[in-house]
């Protein structure tokens, strides 16, 4: 099987890196599927969900923007954040949410309208994915991997 090289980088540390036979990545015009000996592009990505197929597993991860490099036979990204499905606790998640949309009710500067609206779209992702993954108890199929919905 063709594999690509993956490292997804945040701030903070690499929360990722290793061989894998594809990743699907929301970029800024849609999702975008990157297999082995794709174009080289250099991209946007926007909140939302990771998917890594690797062999017979697949790893879903919560990312809040960044960009995304990819070379024929390496892809890195480069997230503002990025959270494996099994890291994130719901309950925060729920909460950050919550505070976010309490926030961007007041009169903010535009700076921290900026800000809730971040952490908004953060924990909003993080939710999708982690629902999405409690809800397959963590088993993906080929048909979710394409991002279809059930």
């Amino acid at each position: 099987m063709n594999t690509l090289h993956l490292e997804i980088i945040t701030p903070e540390k690499i929360v990722y890196t290793g061989e894998v036979g594809m990743v699907v990545v929301p970029g800024s015009e849609g999702n975008l599927g990157i297999l082995p000996n794709h174009t080289p592009l250099f991209t946007k990505l926007k909140s939302g969900e990771i998917k890594v197929k690797k062999e017979n597993e697949v790893i879903l991860l919560a990312v809040s923007g960044g960009f995304v490099d990819v070379q024929p036979t390496k892809v890195t990204i480069l997230a503002d954040s990025a959270i494996r499905s099994e890291e994130i606790d719901e309950e925060k998640a729920l909460a950050a949410k919550t505070r976010a949309e309490e926030l961007m009710k007041q009169k903010l500067s535009e700076k921290e309208s900026t800000l809730a609206e971040a952490s908004l779209r953060r924990a909003l992702a993080e939710l999708q994915v982690v629902r999405r993954h409690k809800g397959r108890g963590g088993g993906l199929s080929e048909q979710s991997l394409s991002g279809s919905r059930e």
